[in-house]
């Protein structure tokens, strides 16, 4: 009896060897960067939606600012004491440390013109981040 020799009868590899490896590479890094992009929209909307509260804030207190000269030029008298003395202009002696103070910002108003007499008041939030402490709002207003 012979013996057959053994033949090492190897099959064809498919040659789509790194196919499913490159798939889920591909994929990882598809779905990484959606979810940093995510993050990056995420972050940049409740940018936004500080920046809205805090300028609003400055402009309600651009607000308060007028209320408060119309009731100084309403009773003809300077109730805040801090100023040069003016009815209808609040803390305009460039001292930081005695501007009316809100819960959402700080105001002063100054006096722009004498004819027609024009006030301007000035809102900031109490914001000491950039680039929420540069915000400012302006209101201006002429009494007659």
């Amino acid at each position: 009896m012979r013996c057959k020799a053994i033949r090492n009868d190897r099959r064809k590899l498919p040659t789509r060897r790194g196919a499913a490896l490159l798939a889920f590479v591909t994929a990882l890094l598809v779905i990484g960067t959606l979810v940093l992009w995510l993050f990056h929209v995420g972050g940049a909307g409740t940018s936004a939606t500080l920046g809205h509260f805090l300028s609003t804030g400055a402009f309600y207190a651009a607000e308060s600012g007028i209320e408060m000269a119309a009731r100084e030029i309403g009773l003809g008298v300077d109730v805040d004491n801090d100023s040069n003395g003016t009815p209808g202009t609040i803390s305009n002696n460039e001292n930081e440390q005695n501007v009316p103070t809100l819960a959402t910002g700080s105001f002063r108003v100054l006096k722009f013109s004498t004819d027609p007499p024009i006030h301007r008041a000035f809102g900031r939030p109490l914001a000491t981040d950039t680039p929420w402490k540069h915000f400012r709002r302006v209101i201006e207003f002429r009494m007659q």
